[in-house]
């Protein structure tokens, strides 16, 4: 063990209260989004309800692990200067539980990148190898933490292994995002609602990819600037929960897109974003509960995969004359 001064086993402790307490509360949103899944797709296969329902579970088990976590660094060990050197297996499994978390949400939409390229092998081979190979890593950076028994002691040995977790998962956050918006835009006609729905899909796709990449890549640097200090573990505590809550409002975006397809205003940029204020979600509301038919002539049909693997979508596209009736 090594010495931990004052302030650094404040700001360390205060790191993980705090981020016990913000996975505590995306633990709320992820279970609002799976609840909101299973009213809204029942009809959908048994593949993506055991995805949906597998994500919900390892995010409890996650949290599980962090309450666990905060309890035996702040009360079972309360008092020892130096605790906040030791790790606790709770600790070890939560960064096992994030990277199982984030590969099954990589390869999800590394599945929708290969199809909306068309099967464009050369961009979704990487993207599946380097996610395979970020959570080795973090199994890897499980094991040896768990065996040391410190950080110090594993960032004297095995410091690149938990960077090189931390800088492939934003990686393919980066590949994943950029090529959706890439292919997402090459699908642009020029006009019509269809172009209305894919600016929307590309504002959410950014956004929440963003903010994934976002929270890692501060981790990353919290571990490489400040390794002593525990606040990329809090910030890490925190990165699964977004994962699961990107993959969830992906799954839910399909009613919001079906809706926009539907209607004859498709310039508002509304999908179900990872966290969701009042107005927005009355806003979601007011456009599943469409209470008119239109009745419309269509010339092309695009495939825009933003559905399951059993139960794909199609969105109805340049319209070729005005509506004819209206109910």
């Amino acid at each position: 063990m090594v010495a931990i001064s004052e302030s650094d086993l404040k700001t360390s402790l205060g790191a993980l209260i705090l981020g016990g307490m913000v996975c505590t509360g995306l633990t709320g949103i992820v279970a609002m989004q799976t609840v909101l899944y299973f009213r809204l797709f029942g009809r959908d296969g048994l593949s993506a309800k055991l995805k949906v329902g597998g994500v919900f579970l390892l995010d409890l088990l996650h949290s599980a692990m962090v309450a666990t976590s905060n309890y035996m660094y702040c009360v079972s060990n309360f008092g020892q200067e130096d605790i906040t050197d030791h790790v606790f297996w709770a600790v070890g499994l939560s960064i096992a539980l994030t990277a199982i978390v984030t590969v099954i949400v990589h390869l999800f939409f590394a599945v929708r990148l290969f199809k909306l390229s068309k099967g464009n092998y050369w961009i979704t081979i990487p993207v599946a190898v380097l996610a395979i190979a970020r959570v080795v890593a973090a199994f890897v950076t499980t094991i040896e933490l768990i065996r040391l028994g410190s950080f110090h002691e594993f960032g004297q040995r095995f410091r690149w292994v938990f960077t090189l977790g931390l800088v492939l998962s934003s990686v393919v956050d980066f590949l994943i995002t950029g090529g959706l918006c890439y292919y997402l835009r090459r699908n642009r006609t020029g006009t019509g609602r269809f172009d209305h729905i894919l600016d929307s899909v590309t504002l959410y796709t950014v956004e929440n990819g963003l903010l994934t990449s976002v929270t890692t890549l501060v981790s990353l640097i919290f571990w490489l600037v400040k390794p002593h200090v525990l606040i990329y573990l809090g910030l890490h505590f925190a990165i699964s929960k977004l994962y699961a809550n990107s993959f969830l409002a992906s799954m839910n975006a399909r009613k919001i897109l079906r809706a926009q397809s539907q209607s004859q205003s498709g310039s508002a940029h509304r999908l179900p974003m990872i966290f969701t204020t009042r107005a927005a979600r009355h806003s979601n509301a007011d456009q599943l509960n469409l209470g008119t038919r239109v009745q419309i002539t269509v010339d092309k049909t695009v495939d825009v995969d933003y559905a399951t693997d059993d139960h794909q979508e199609s969105v109805l596209t340049d319209q070729k004359a005005p509506p004819a009736s209206r109910v």
